[in-house]
């Protein structure tokens, strides 16, 4: 007989998952925007800020509530290169091993 195969369920917390907020915005941009609002309110006394720096969290909070993983998608676009070129070019060096493989030993 064969035995009844069940689905394996782990629960997961979504704690775990999505990225930590602060006031509905990501944890980096609030603290940028809450340290740069109270060095020049506070420090300086630009209090024309106040109103900039809350606009910028509630434009920061709708980014962040329409797609949580916004800053994680577009750090990763920016590592990646601009465009894909498979053609070999004049500079590549054919025929060498990578360094720690045996680049300096004979085949």
């Amino acid at each position: 007989m064969n035995p009844v195969q069940q689905e394996r369920i782990s629960p997961l917390h979504q704690s775990l998952v999505e990225p930590l907020l602060i006031a509905g915005v990501e944890k980096p941009f609030a603290i940028v925007n809450a340290t740069l609002s109270i060095a020049l309110v506070g420090d300086l006394h630009m209090f024309g800020w106040l109103p900039i720096a809350l606009l910028a969290h509630l434009i920061l909070r709708r980014i962040t509530r329409d797609d949580p993983f916004t800053r994680q998608i577009y750090v990763k676009y920016n590592r990646q290169a601009d465009s894909y070129d498979p053609w070999p070019h004049v500079r590549t060096v054919r025929g060498k091993r990578p360094i720690g493989f045996g680049r300096a030993m004979p085949c």
